[in-house]
């Protein structure tokens, strides 16, 4: 019983510590993930220890530059992959520019944890980077000579400036040299191409850039205008709505002035129709009354002829008229009866 318990605590702490040391890699990558940066394919390998590098134009040249160290170290490899063993590099950050003929691409890795060199491994890290990329016929085109059994365990980065020209005879080191020299020449023309295409990249997207920042301004523009328009028009619209309620407010009341000014004028006149249709019937009731009376009076009095003699006294031998008399059956000097 007390063997099984220290074989399942021992299990325990066996996968406690593998699960502990896994969860930290050998080295981390920050890719390029820029839209310009799609035809370099980077990426470590399964164990973290090598960076695999393909790209769909040829790889000039692949620098690194030490965080720690504030050193740069360049090598030259003008092929389409590159496979970059990391058991040189000591643990650092470190940012890796890989320079193509028609731009210059950066990355960033961390390493984190120390790598161990197999026997016989490359000191110098140019030869093993050109050793782990290029073909064994590009290594023999660049007289790189298959490898030789060796104890040489340095793997500093420091270590790369080992000189390997005494394995090498007088001839197959002048012609080395010269292969070098020529290639060196003509990487150093293909790495002015690749600037000038650059120069001339970073020129068409400053062109570009700008081209769109005054396409952006002009829409902006166009667009404030538009707004500004369709703001005028609004206002036009509610200018002209405004316009409209008030003409037809004022046509509204002077409609309802004129009727009235109509209907006072009607009954006005109705008035003065009425007052001219009494006037003529109160004049007609007079002017009738009057015709009444005359032919009353024309009809009805007659006249009587009196002799008056004013020296005789009046002893009733001769027929007399009183006053009331003549008032009744006479008229006045203007036609008119004297009893109104």
């Amino acid at each position: 019983m007390k063997y099984l318990q220290k074989t399942i605590l021992f299990a325990a702490l066996f996968v406690l510590t593998f699960s502990v040391t896994a969860q930290e890699k050998f080295t981390l990558i920050h890719k390029n993930k820029n839209s310009s940066a799609l035809g370099l394919k980077h990426d470590l390998n399964k164990v973290g220890d090598t960076i695999l590098m393909t790209s769909d134009k040829s790889i000039l040249r692949v620098s690194f530059l030490s965080h720690a160290q504030k050193e740069t170290v360049i090598v030259d490899l003008d092929n389409k992959s590159a496979k970059i063993p990391l058991h040189h590099l000591a643990k650092g950050r470190y940012t890796i520019a890989v320079y193509r003929e028609d731009m210059i691409i950066v990355f960033d890795i961390v390493r984190q944890k120390e790598i161990l060199a197999v026997d016989n491994s490359i000191t110098d890290l140019e030869e093993s980077i050109l050793r782990s990329s290029l073909s064994q016929e590009e290594q023999e085109k660049r007289f790189i000579k298959p490898l030789s059994k060796s104890t040489n365990k340095d793997t500093r980065l420091a270590s790369n400036n080992i000189n390997t020209k005494n394995q090498l005879s007088d001839k197959e080191i002048f012609e080395r040299d010269r292969v070098k020299k020529e290639r060196e020449a003509l990487l150093e023309k293909e790495r002015a191409i690749a600037k000038a295409n650059l120069i001339k990249l970073q020129e068409e997207r400053a062109a570009k850039q700008k081209k769109e920042e005054i396409a952006i301004a002009e829409a902006k523009k166009e667009d404030e205008l538009a707004k500004q328009k369709a703001l005028k028009h609004q206002e036009e619209l509610k200018l002209a709505e405004e316009n409209r309620k008030k003409l037809k407010e004022e046509a509204e009341k002077k409609r309802i002035a004129e009727a009235r000014q109509n209907e006072e004028e009607a009954k006005r006149v109705e008035i003065e129709a009425s007052k001219r249709v009494m006037l003529a019937q109160l004049e007609k009731s007079k002017k009738d009354k009057s015709n009444s009376k005359q032919a009353i009076a024309t009809n009805t009095v007659k006249s009587k002829k009196v002799k008056y003699n004013l020296t005789h006294v009046n002893d009733k031998s001769e027929d007399g008229q009183t006053r009331e008399e003549y008032r009744r059956e006479n008229l006045r000097p203007n036609g008119k009866p004297y009893n109104d």
